[in-house]
């Protein structure tokens, strides 16, 4: 743990601000799940909260299956970062920041079909691209995405079948962040 030498006070109402220096670096915005906790020698610590980074064992083995199914690869990224993904190289996506493209599309809530050959890519400094994107939704929150990665030798666009694959998958997930 690294200290930032900024020292804040507790208000009335037992509330501490995070300083904006803080949230801008970490991205973490107003509505922001943040989850507690006290280390050994008695410290607080914050992190950001992620559902579907508490899912990445089922997000992995939904990414495969999918990706089985398709025949093509598909990855799956919590709010910062990929989490899981299959039919690809690991290391092409896994644990990488996600792309400002598809922070847009979450902070949105939009689901995302290619047309043709628009793509969004997948994570920052990456050179995969997705040809179709789904919101993960957990009770209408935002919890991640399903992305059906672009395969450079296929046709552009995805069959019908993949999509519903895909939006089923990003389905299941927002579910079980509920239960």
């Amino acid at each position: 743990m690294r200290a930032t030498g900024i020292v804040r006070r507790m208000d009335d109402l037992g509330r501490v601000v995070i300083p904006k220096e803080i949230r801008r670096t970490m991205k973490i915005s107003e509505g922001t799940p943040l989850e507690i906790f006290i280390d050994k020698d008695g410290g607080i610590i914050f992190r950001k909260y992620s559902p579907i980074g508490e899912l990445s064992e089922s997000a992995q083995r939904m990414s495969e299956c999918v990706s089985a199914l398709c025949g093509a690869g598909v990855a799956v990224a919590d709010r910062d970062r990929i989490v899981a993904s299959a039919g690809i190289p690991k290391k092409d996506l896994l644990d990488k920041p996600v792309s400002k493209q598809l922070e847009e599309l979450m902070r949105k809530k939009t689901p995302f079909v290619s047309s043709g050959e628009d793509t969004v890519l997948a994570a920052d400094g990456g050179l995969r691209t997705a040809n179709a994107a789904f919101p993960i939704l957990s009770e209408g929150d935002i919890c991640g995405m399903f992305m059906l990665i672009k395969d450079e030798k296929a046709h552009p666009g995805e069959p019908e079948e993949n999509l519903r694959l895909a939006k089923l998958a990003a389905a299941f997930l927002g579910r079980e962040t509920t239960d």
